[in-house]
């Protein structure tokens, strides 16, 4: 396989908070049109999901119907199955260049692809390296849940996005309406 950084290699530059064999839980929200997540226990602020990973949390929560999704959700994943809704299968630069229609380099050189069907519909997506941040090598499969956000969880980490904790891989584009 392509030796690309991430690709089911071993990053070492982060550190993962949770346990191999533990599933995990993020709690996305919508700003713009992107879907994006933080997550204190690893440093993550608005990190952006794109490529087509935010289009692929929209299908799955209109699909099922989670009330005011935009404002958060619990999305759970892990590399076993569980009770999931969506399975995610590693693909390669090539495949994935090849299913987008874009040449080979014009995808990103770091991170990882995958694809599966999300409510009927065959999707594929870009992982950015902070997958590094649950996984300590990019998974062949990853199982993924949606549910509504629990009652009392507070989706957004009340940090500076300057805060020096926080960190972020990618960023979601703002519409300049919603610019302050």
């Amino acid at each position: 396989m392509p030796s690309s950084l991430g690709v089911l290699g071993v990053h070492p530059a982060f550190e993962r908070p949770f346990a191999e064999d533990q599933d995990m839980t993020i709690y996305p929200y919508l700003t713009g049109q992107t879907w994006v997540f933080d997550d204190s226990s690893t440093g993550l602020k608005e990190e952006a999901f794109v490529l087509g990973a935010s289009e692929m949390i929209h299908r799955l929560v209109s699909a099922k119907g989670i009330p005011n999704a935009a404002q958060g959700c619990a999305l759970s994943f892990g590399d076993e199955p569980f009770d999931h809704d969506v399975e995610l299968s590693w693909i390669t630069p090539r495949d994935a260049a090849t299913a987008t229609g874009l040449r080979l380099n014009e995808i990103p050189s770091e991170g990882n692809w995958y694809q599966g069907e999300v409510a009927d519909q065959q999707m594929i997506c870009w992982l950015c390296p902070a997958l590094f941040c649950y996984f300590d090598q990019a998974p062949k499969k990853i199982f993924v849940k949606a549910e509504p956000l629990p009652v009392g969880v507070d989706p957004i980490w009340h940090v500076d996005s300057d805060d020096p904790r926080a960190r972020r891989f990618m960023s979601a584009e703002r519409d300049e309406r919603e610019r302050p």
